[in-house]
């Protein structure tokens, strides 16, 4: 099952790599789908909503505790073969592919490359990256689980 993980995790890492060398080298901006959607080439020295910018060294150094931190919690995970453990699979290898797509970015490149710009009713989101939308997407699923897991006990 771990081995699911490392593909999921592998393969998320690549496309994300591989679409910000793509956009790093051909891409100013370009708009998708008008007041909605742009693709705008940006770089954020900070994390989410560019906080703590111009912290690169510290970024960094918790980012590889978090990630002890994640893989100490997946050796403890009950992972069985039935549709809560695809789930945990799933959201673990999202997870670690994203976080260690924005981790080579400020080892490699000083900054992490963003690039999606979203506009929702008039809000401009601030610019994200694909390895963002994994984080995102496999704590949301990490969440999921978790308030399952709190029904079946309760």
């Amino acid at each position: 099952m771990k081995k699911k993980i490392l593909v999921i995790s592998s393969l998320a890492l690549i496309l994300d790599q591989l679409i910000k060398i793509i956009i790093s080298v051909y891409l100013t901006s370009i708009t998708v789908i008008p007041n909605f959607l742009s693709l705008t080439y940006a770089e954020n020295n900070g994390v989410a909503f560019s906080m703590l910018s111009g912290n690169r060294i510290f970024i960094i150094l918790i980012t590889i505790i978090l990630l002890g931190v994640l893989i100490q919690v997946l050796k403890k995970e009950n992972i069985k073969s039935n549709r809560s453990s695809k789930l945990i699979i799933l959201s673990y290898g999202l997870l670690f592919g994203g976080i260690l797509g924005n981790l080579i970015d400020r080892i490699v490149r000083g900054v992490v490359i963003d690039y999606i710009s979203l506009n929702i009713f008039g809000y401009h989101f601030p610019i994200f990256n694909l390895a963002d939308l994994f984080i995102t997407f496999g704590v949301i699923l990490i969440i999921i689980k978790a308030l399952k897991e709190d029904e079946k006990h309760n």
